[in-house]
């Protein structure tokens, strides 16, 4: 054990001597995560919306002022010309058009149930759905609060209006960063762990130091736990620090154990450090581990559910994400933030990630010592 203290006390002396590796470790993280929780959204806002009134009347302009005033919507024109609504879509002049027809009002107050028309450029799918649900929401607010005005009579005898109460459990703000965020700490406590365990070793067989540890009385096994132990420790100072910067900075509440994040997060460590290892059984510069370790990263990245949500996946990318630790710990870490899930819930998560982990860590090893000899 002292061996092993030793060979860790000379591994953070060799960290901390680097500036770059210091700011690699501590302030790139933070960083990353303050940039990214605002770049990676699902919300869509400011559409460039076009309004053709052709109906020019009280009603129709209280539907005008229900898209002008909210920020989902940027109402640049509102014109009576329909025929300009294809141009301005060409040249970018418009994202969405919302046409109300002759006679609207009138066939309101007659309880016609007249159609409002929402155009979309339909180039940017994810933008031009979560809009048209912005607008039909718009609308159907519209429609309620024009039923529900004494003023509006004109409803037909024994008429009930049947309405719909929304509401949202977990997330009722339906904020986009209360999902991302928690997702981007488990992306940094992969990216880290991984890539500084793979370079740290890499580097010194690169520079010849390994062969020199080699010949010292330590075994293998302490040389191995000399060199991860460190990275172990600074991975759970990274996770302390992105967590208290999404508490503090972004406001996303932590329903449930930091505890539980912590203990699950060692667990998910094995499979990082394992996989830190094991690209350094292949690569023989830094440069090929960076490129293994990005290889990987991007793979683990997009087959976790963090971008694209594992349902929509084809059926046989689906059942590969199982093979893929990090669905899992993304899985655990969002459901800690948002639901505060127990153990009780989380273990379906936990057992295979676990699993996983302590695989690839025994696998890895086996490998490392096996080349060392």
């Amino acid at each position: 054990m002292r061996r092993i203290l030793f060979m860790t006390r000379k591994e953070f002396k060799q960290v901390f001597r680097d500036p770059p590796m210091v700011a690699l470790i501590f302030l790139v993280p933070l960083i990353q995560l303050l940039i990214l929780a605002f770049v990676f959204t699902t919300e869509v806002k400011h559409l460039k919306t076009t309004i053709v009134d052709l109906d020019n009347t009280a009603v129709s302009r209280e539907i005008v002022r229900a898209f002008a005033h909210t920020d989902r919507f940027d109402v640049i024109d509102v014109s009576r010309d329909p025929s300009s609504i294809q141009p301005d879509m060409k040249s970018w002049r418009t994202q969405v058009a919302v046409v109300i027809p002759s006679h609207f009002s009138r066939d309101l107050i007659r309880g016609n149930q007249p159609a409002v028309q929402v155009v979309l450029d339909g180039v940017d799918g994810n933008s031009a759905g979560v809009g048209l649900g912005y607008a039909a929401g718009i609308l159907r607010t519209f429609g309620l609060e024009y039923a529900s005005n004494p003023a509006h009579i004109w409803s037909p005898p024994n008429f009930h209006l049947v309405s719909m109460e929304e509401r949202m459990v977990f997330n009722p703000e339906l904020s986009s960063q209360r999902f991302m965020v928690p997702g981007l700490v488990v992306v940094l406590l992969t990216i880290l762990p991984m890539m500084l365990s793979s370079m740290s070793l890499v580097r010194e067989k690169e520079i010849g130091t390994l062969e020199q540890l080699l010949v010292t009385p330590l075994k293998k096994h302490q040389l191995l736990a000399g060199k991860l132990l460190p990275f172990l420790i600074l991975s759970y100072v990274e996770l302390a620090g992105v967590t208290a910067v999404a508490v503090v900075v972004f406001r996303i509440p932590m329903a449930g154990s930091y505890t539980l994040l912590a203990v699950l997060g060692f667990a998910y460590l094995f499979t990082t450090l394992g996989l830190g290892v094991f690209i350094s059984t292949l690569s023989h510069t830094q440069q090929q581990a960076m490129f293994v370790a990005w290889f990987l990263m991007v793979f683990m990245l997009l087959m976790s559910g963090f971008f694209i949500p594992i349902a929509n996946m084809p059926a046989f990318l689906q059942k590969l994400t199982y093979l893929n630790p990090m669905r899992y710990f993304m899985s655990i870490t969002r459901d800690i933030f948002q639901k505060g899930s127990t153990l009780r819930y989380l273990w379906i998560d936990a057992v295979p990630m676990t699993a996983f982990g302590l695989a690839i860590f025994a696998f890895s090893v086996a490998k490392f010592q096996k080349r060392l000899g």
